[in-house]
């Protein structure tokens, strides 16, 4: 065989080993990369119910006369040893909140209905000394101040979205109906909003002026706003189940909205415990279910039973 030929034959080889390898190794690499983009970190809760003794701590209960009517749980937060948990009466469209010291599961105080609606988030500030919360459904836009002391509400704030508020869409701007959640993250001293039907959020300063719009990537549309939180560089979103939903949720997003991971609630279906909120005291993160036998409102007729449970959690993103 002469040089010529075997050039040829040398060539040849090269270039079909240079295709199969090419077959072989490229298709494994986008498969790993789309792997990598659809798969999240997702985790199942550790919960640990919260007891007052042998039994299941039921500070409705433990309130007694005073929280007559008041009887689903909505939006919570804790500062300093103390949990404060609002309690819905759809009657009159009003909340009670209840104070509690989490170490002696006592029930410290109750406040008289308060005008903050729905309530579907209550937070709280620690360099204002203020618990703050959303009113949803009514006032959509209203941020209301509460004493946490005395729980009096002190004032109220109805907040406006203008063109400075930076990456805000024009088209979000005009659609703009209020929140249904605002988070304060003691770290940051900033508050976390999530928008009413868009569902991502705007981040505050501590005066509670809009800054800056961010998406939440990942979010979870197809399961119903709760109530929210925020700890240093995250954001906790609470969603509870819809319909026959097996799940409530909790997907976690940095402050620039980047998904981190998602921590299931295998708790769902109507009627069933619906997650109403996570909120933390210092390191030790918790969440609060509603359960109702039906999802009838008119209690007399239907003899609906409403309870209220509290869990404490212990895997949570940090």
């Amino acid at each position: 065989m002469n040089y010529r030929k075997k050039s040829r034959i040398l060539a040849l080889v090269t270039a079909l080993a240079v295709c199969i390898t090419s077959v072989l190794i490229l298709p494994l690499t986008d498969v790993s990369a789309a792997s990598k983009k659809k798969t999240s970190k997702q985790r199942t809760a550790s919960m640990t119910l919260i007891k007052k003794g042998n039994s299941t701590f039921d500070y409705r209960s433990a309130a007694g006369e005073k929280l007559y009517g008041y009887d689903t749980l909505q939006g919570a937060c804790a500062n300093a040893g103390y949990a404060y948990l609002t309690l819905y009466n759809r009657n009159v469209e009003k909340c009670k909140i209840v104070k509690v010291k989490i170490s002696t599961k006592e029930v410290v105080k109750v406040s008289s209905p308060l005008l903050v609606y729905h309530a579907n988030c209550l937070t709280y500030n620690t360099r204002k000394n203020l618990l703050v919360a959303t009113c949803c459904r009514v006032k959509g836009k209203r941020a209301v101040f509460i004493d946490p002391n005395k729980l009096t509400v002190k004032s109220y704030k109805d907040i406006k979205l203008t063109r400075k508020v930076k990456n805000l869409p024009k088209s979000v701007r005009r659609k703009y109906k209020g929140f249904t959640a605002i988070a304060y993250n003691a770290q940051k001293n900033c508050y976390v909003g999530r928008l009413r039907g868009n569902n991502n959020v705007i981040i505050f300063d501590g005066n509670l002026n809009p800054k800056k719009y961010i998406k939440l990537k990942g979010k979870r549309t197809d399961l119903l706003n709760q109530g929210m939180d925020s700890v240093g560089n995250y954001i906790y979103d609470v969603r509870s189940f819809k319909g026959k939903k097996k799940y409530s949720m909790v997907t976690v997003h940095t402050m620039s909205g980047k998904l981190v991971g998602k921590v299931i609630f295998p708790y769902g279906r109507a009627p069933g415990n619906e997650l109403q909120c996570i909120f933390h005291d210092g390191k030790q993160f918790y969440a609060g279910f509603y359960y109702s036998t039906s999802q009838v409102h008119d209690y007399v007729s239907y003899h609906v039973k409403r309870t209220n449970t509290l869990y404490s959690l212990n895997n949570m993103y940090r």
